[in-house]
Protein backbone atom coordinates (compact mmCIF):
# COMPACT_ATOMS: atom_id res chain seq x y z
CA UNK A 1 0.00 0.00 0.00
CA UNK A 2 1.02 3.17 -0.74
CA UNK A 3 1.96 6.14 1.33
CA UNK A 4 -0.85 8.44 0.15
CA UNK A 5 -3.46 5.18 0.69
CA UNK A 6 -2.68 4.54 3.90
CA UNK A 7 -2.90 8.01 4.91
CA UNK A 8 -6.15 7.93 3.72
CA UNK A 9 -7.25 4.60 4.81
CA UNK A 10 -6.46 5.58 8.76
CA UNK A 11 -7.89 9.02 8.26
CA UNK A 12 -10.76 7.50 7.69
CA UNK A 13 -10.76 5.14 10.58
CA UNK A 14 -10.24 8.02 12.96
CA UNK A 15 -13.08 10.26 11.27
CA UNK A 16 -15.50 7.34 11.59
CA UNK A 17 -14.45 6.90 15.29
CA UNK A 18 -14.89 11.05 15.95
CA UNK A 19 -18.47 10.36 14.33
CA UNK A 20 -19.15 7.56 17.08
CA UNK A 21 -17.72 9.39 19.81
CA UNK A 22 -19.87 12.46 18.83
CA UNK A 23 -23.19 10.42 18.46
CA UNK A 24 -22.68 9.33 21.48
CA UNK A 25 -21.77 12.62 23.07
CA UNK A 26 -24.67 14.19 21.90
CA UNK A 27 -26.71 11.40 23.28
CA UNK A 28 -25.65 11.88 26.62
CA UNK A 29 -26.69 15.55 26.74
CA UNK A 30 -29.97 14.79 25.37
CA UNK A 31 -30.16 12.15 28.01
CA UNK A 32 -27.91 13.11 30.93
CA UNK A 33 -29.10 9.98 33.34
CA UNK A 34 -27.84 7.78 31.17
CA UNK A 35 -24.25 8.80 31.38
CA UNK A 36 -24.75 8.42 35.43
CA UNK A 37 -25.60 4.77 34.87
CA UNK A 38 -23.48 3.76 31.90
CA UNK A 39 -19.89 3.13 31.49
CA UNK A 40 -17.56 4.17 28.58
CA UNK A 41 -17.03 0.69 27.11
CA UNK A 42 -14.52 -0.40 23.81
CA UNK A 43 -16.42 -2.91 21.62
CA UNK A 44 -14.51 -4.07 18.20
CA UNK A 45 -12.29 -1.08 19.56
CA UNK A 46 -14.89 1.44 18.91
CA UNK A 47 -16.74 3.71 21.40
CA UNK A 48 -19.48 2.32 23.17
CA UNK A 49 -21.96 2.91 26.49
CA UNK A 50 -21.91 -0.58 28.87
CA UNK A 51 -25.05 -0.61 31.32
CA UNK A 52 -23.58 -3.07 33.59
CA UNK A 53 -24.88 -6.83 32.66
CA UNK A 54 -28.10 -5.80 30.86
CA UNK A 55 -27.21 -3.70 27.64
CA UNK A 56 -24.63 -1.73 25.51
CA UNK A 57 -25.06 1.15 23.45
CA UNK A 58 -23.16 0.55 20.41
CA UNK A 59 -22.67 3.86 17.66
CA UNK A 60 -23.11 1.92 13.88
CA UNK A 61 -21.44 3.61 10.67
CA UNK A 62 -24.76 3.73 8.63
CA UNK A 63 -23.92 3.16 5.00
CA UNK A 64 -24.83 5.88 2.53
CA UNK A 65 -26.17 8.43 5.17
CA UNK A 66 -23.74 10.84 7.20
CA UNK A 67 -25.86 9.35 10.48
CA UNK A 68 -24.24 7.47 13.09
CA UNK A 69 -27.24 5.08 14.80
CA UNK A 70 -26.96 4.04 18.52
CA UNK A 71 -28.12 0.69 18.30
CA UNK A 72 -29.19 -1.06 22.10
CA UNK A 73 -28.08 -4.70 22.37
CA UNK A 74 -28.89 -6.90 25.10
CA UNK A 75 -25.56 -8.08 27.21
CA UNK A 76 -25.31 -11.77 27.08
CA UNK A 77 -22.76 -13.25 29.62
CA UNK A 78 -21.72 -15.66 26.61
CA UNK A 79 -20.94 -13.19 24.27
CA UNK A 80 -18.74 -15.12 22.08
CA UNK A 81 -21.85 -17.02 21.49
CA UNK A 82 -23.82 -14.16 20.07
CA UNK A 83 -20.95 -12.92 17.89
CA UNK A 84 -22.43 -11.99 14.92
CA UNK A 85 -25.66 -12.81 15.75
CA UNK A 86 -26.99 -8.58 15.60
CA UNK A 87 -30.97 -9.77 15.25
CA UNK A 88 -30.91 -11.71 18.66
CA UNK A 89 -28.92 -8.95 20.50
CA UNK A 90 -30.91 -5.77 19.01
CA UNK A 91 -33.36 -4.43 20.85
CA UNK A 92 -33.88 -1.35 19.12
CA UNK A 93 -31.99 -0.27 15.85
CA UNK A 94 -31.46 3.48 16.29
CA UNK A 95 -31.97 4.86 19.73
CA UNK A 96 -30.43 7.99 18.82
CA UNK A 97 -33.66 9.76 17.75
CA UNK A 98 -36.17 9.12 20.84
CA UNK A 99 -37.54 11.21 23.14
CA UNK A 100 -36.92 10.31 26.81
CA UNK A 101 -40.06 8.73 27.41
CA UNK A 102 -39.82 6.32 24.27
CA UNK A 103 -36.21 5.81 25.86
CA UNK A 104 -37.27 4.61 28.94
CA UNK A 105 -40.11 2.38 27.11
CA UNK A 106 -37.13 0.64 25.23
CA UNK A 107 -34.84 0.34 28.11
CA UNK A 108 -37.41 -1.31 30.22
CA UNK A 109 -37.12 -4.87 27.85
CA UNK A 110 -33.59 -4.71 28.91
CA UNK A 111 -34.88 -3.84 33.10
CA UNK A 112 -33.58 -0.80 32.81
CA UNK A 113 -35.37 1.69 34.48
CA UNK A 114 -33.65 5.02 34.54
CA UNK A 115 -35.62 7.03 36.87
CA UNK A 116 -34.09 4.51 39.62
CA UNK A 117 -30.76 4.10 40.29
CA UNK A 118 -28.46 1.02 39.66
CA UNK A 119 -28.59 -0.13 42.83
CA UNK A 120 -32.86 0.08 43.03
CA UNK A 121 -33.15 -1.26 39.46
CA UNK A 122 -31.16 -4.32 40.88
CA UNK A 123 -33.60 -4.84 43.69
CA UNK A 124 -36.14 -5.14 41.19
CA UNK A 125 -34.08 -8.12 39.27
CA UNK A 126 -33.67 -10.39 42.49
Amino acid sequence: MNHKAALAKKVRVFQARIAMTKALMSFLKKHPAVASRTLVWALSKKPALYFFEKAFIRPVIVKGQKHVALRLEKYFEDWEGYAGLIEEKTVCVDISRLSRKELDKVLKKVKIDLPKTQAEDEEVDD
